[in-house]
């Protein structure tokens, strides 16, 4: 059953027949329902399926801090989310295959902020139990009203801790504490992005692997 939102000539939302409607970025967006296909999938099908897979675990549980980064990506009136538009980078850039061609996504090279500013560089990342300690060349920044991005994802775990705003691109260091449920002995791994946000013109940097910690 599908809802007409405003009277018969309005867009409408639901399922007609074999046609779905629904809203996406304040268009209305009608598509048909996948077709139903009864021969046996392909090796490079069932691939595919594989690295979609990965990617889209990988990236469910950042989510959040995905809508935030990639926003710029994915403008008001475009036809693909932030979400999607993520998905769609981290399909054709970061993946990786193990001994046995299984694909996986490598965290090093994913990208949870997209944007034009100027990244961090001589990214230096140490981690004390609960603290992380970021250090960067704030002297190469050319643009100093920038602030520091940082997130904190423990892929087993599928935890994400995300700071905006802990310190100015200019301060050159960064001290992160956690929080006491943030231990080494629970999270042993956190692997860590570091991107820079201008507030007032709304821009931001691509994000930067500074390791696993």
């Amino acid at each position: 059953m599908a809802i007409l939102k405003d009277g018969i000539n309005g867009p409408f939302s639901g399922k007609v027949g074999s046609i779905v409607g629904y809203q996406l970025n304040g268009q209305t967006i009608i598509r048909g329902l996948p077709t139903v296909v009864r021969r046996k999938p392909t090796a490079l099908t069932l691939l595919n399926r594989s690295r979609m897979k990965v990617v889209s675990q990988f990236l469910k549980p950042l989510k959040p801090v995905i809508d935030f980064g990639y926003k710029n990506t994915a403008p008001r009136g475009s036809r693909v989310g932030a979400f999607q538009s993520a998905q769609s980078y981290t399909f054709r850039n970061a993946i990786d295959y193990d001994e046995n061609n299984v694909p996986y996504v490598n965290p090093e090279k994913v990208l949870v902020f997209r944007g034009n500013l100027m990244e961090p560089s001589l990214l230096v990342v140490t981690r004390e139990e609960n603290t992380i300690h970021i250090q960067w060349d704030s002297t190469q920044y050319k643009y100093k009203r920038g602030i520091l991005l940082v997130v904190a994802y423990a892929i087993e775990e599928e935890q994400v801790l995300f700071d905006e705003g802990g310190a100015k691109i200019s301060a050159g260091t960064f001290t992160w504490n956690l929080g006491e449920e943030i231990s080494t002995a629970k999270y042993p791994h956190l692997h860590i992005y570091v991107g820079v946000y201008d507030v007032v013109r709304n821009e931001l940097s691509d994000s930067v692997y500074g390791g696993c910690v």
